[in-house]
């Protein structure tokens, strides 16, 4: 409570780091696991069906990240949106997270209040993103990552990298035209790469 009221600042008695009470609200990935049930496993663990949008309608990268942030923010995974659509873009400005065949990574780090969260989506033209050899990028795998989740975020990326290397599995991916039709198929492409 006293590290709430905020009259001074409050270190940790067992490591010194200083403590504060955050002002966004905690986030998470769905309900919790009951007991019983089994533990969620692989890319269910970072997303769900509602962060999959399989027509991103933005003429510019940028827009392509503000929209996805919105999807993020309208289902309760950020606070600003808007705010963390600056943060990534200021991340692309210093270095493009696109890749060969299309794909890109946009990322936002230290974020806190939730849990690794990745919102995926489809641009079926393709945008400008920065990627080798002026190609388009039309796969956009958007990650917010808290401090805390930062060794889950380089395994979750290695997994989603190695999946996408394949152009047949890109193809895939790129031919859903719905929310739970992209959810699925990624599913089912990262059951054996995402743990």
């Amino acid at each position: 409570n006293a590290v709430k009221v905020g009259d001074r600042l409050y270190p940790c008695p067992a490591c010194a780091r200083l403590m504060y009470w955050p002002e966004v609200k905690f986030r998470g990935i769905g309900r919790r696991v009951m007991r019983g049930e089994p533990p969620k496993t692989g890319l269910e663990r970072f997303s769900s069906p509602p962060l999959m949008v399989p027509d991103l309608e933005g003429a510019t990268g940028e827009d392509v990240v503000t929209e996805l942030c919105h999807v993020l923010e309208d289902h309760g995974f950020v606070e600003n949106g808007l705010l963390i659509a600056r943060e990534a873009m200021k991340r692309e400005a210093v270095c493009s997270t696109a890749v060969g065949g299309g794909v890109a990574f946009p990322h936002v780090r230290g974020v806190e209040g939730g849990g690794l969260t990745l919102a995926v989506g489809i641009h079926h033209k393709g945008v400008r993103f920065g990627a080798p050899s002026r190609q388009l990028t039309r796969l956009f795998f958007f990650m917010v990552i808290p401090t805390a989740a930062s060794s889950f975020y380089l395994s979750l990326l290695a997994g989603l990298s190695q999946t996408l290397a394949n152009k047949e599995k890109r193809d895939k991916v790129l031919a859903c035209n719905t929310s739970a039709e992209l959810w699925k198929t990624l599913m089912r492409m990262t059951r054996a790469t995402i743990k």
